[in-house]
């Protein structure tokens, strides 16, 4: 994996800085309200993960990690932070999972974590039978694909994600965006399938960690986050309407949640040293 790659990101406010990941298909974009609540407390600052938004695909895709990912965060990091400043996470579906491992390999940077959804689908058994329609989806992809035939996989997947017809109520340029990031996201679930990290891992996790599920959302995304929600020890466990992309439909519902959990995490308080 090239390690010279650094993300493309924007940045607002001031205070303690709180970074955040955004889902698969998706951009650094998808947080402008969030930033417009926080900016007046924190520096946010708002990465595009590899091959979306303007951060190119990785090299070695076929062979791409977690690991990778969390790579090129750090190396966004680098640039921006002091070395060793500490910071907060927030995650939403894949970002959420990279933000994940993150705290993980970093416990002694991150401050606290709000996680939307974190697909981290390592943590379930591959005979899970929630697993299952996420091994569907990725074959699917594949297939599609593989037939080149982008449209259709972009379809299937923000159809399964957002609801049925989601894809084809978006307009022609949305589309087309979608149509091209969409060779990105089955590098996405391999790396959400093979990560090594364990429930083991997470029961190690000693910071405020705010963990957010949309009452409609779907089986997988729920029945990691209930695994989570089993291990994690300094846990708070939310539910909000809408389902997996919540974060961009219910916004004014699960930004002030963020918020809030950053006010008790004491971030606005905090500054680097």
């Amino acid at each position: 994996m090239t390690a010279t790659v650094t993300p493309a990101y924007w940045e607002t406010g001031s205070g303690s800085p709180v970074i955040l990941l955004h889902c698969s298909m998706s951009s650094k974009d998808q947080w402008r309200s969030l930033a417009r609540l926080l900016k007046g407390e924190y520096r946010v600052i708002a990465f595009d993960l590899y091959g979306y938004g303007a951060t190119p695909l990785p090299a070695g895709i076929d062979t791409f990690s977690l690991a990778d990912e969390t790579a090129l965060v750090e190396r966004g990091l680098a640039g921006l932070l002091k070395e060793g400043e500490p910071f907060h996470l927030v995650g939403h579906s894949y970002g959420g999972a990279v933000a994940l491992r993150l705290a993980h390999d970093r416990p002694e940077r991150v401050r606290s974590l709000a996680l939307f959804e974190p697909v981290a689908f390592h943590l379930l058994r591959r005979d899970d039978p929630a697993l299952q329609p996420v091994l569907q989806m990725a074959r699917d992809l594949a297939a599609a694909l593989g037939a080149g035939d982008p449209l259709a996989a972009a379809a299937r997947f923000i159809d399964y994600w957002g609801g049925e017809g989601s894809f084809a109520a978006t307009s022609l340029r949305t589309r087309e965006l979608l149509a091209a990031a969409i060779v990105k996201a089955p590098a996405d679930f391999r790396a959400l399938l093979d990560d090594p990290l364990s429930l083991d891992d997470c029961r190690t996790l000693d910071l405020p960690i705010c963990l957010m599920a949309g009452r409609q959302s779907r089986l997988p995304a729920l029945r990691v986050a209930d695994l989570l929600g089993g291990v994690l020890p300094r846990c708070t466990r939310v539910w909000v309407p809408g389902g997996h992309m919540a974060p961009v439909t219910e916004a004014a519902q699960v930004n002030p949640l963020i918020r809030e959990h950053l006010q008790r995490s004491g971030a606005g308080d905090l500054r680097s040293p």
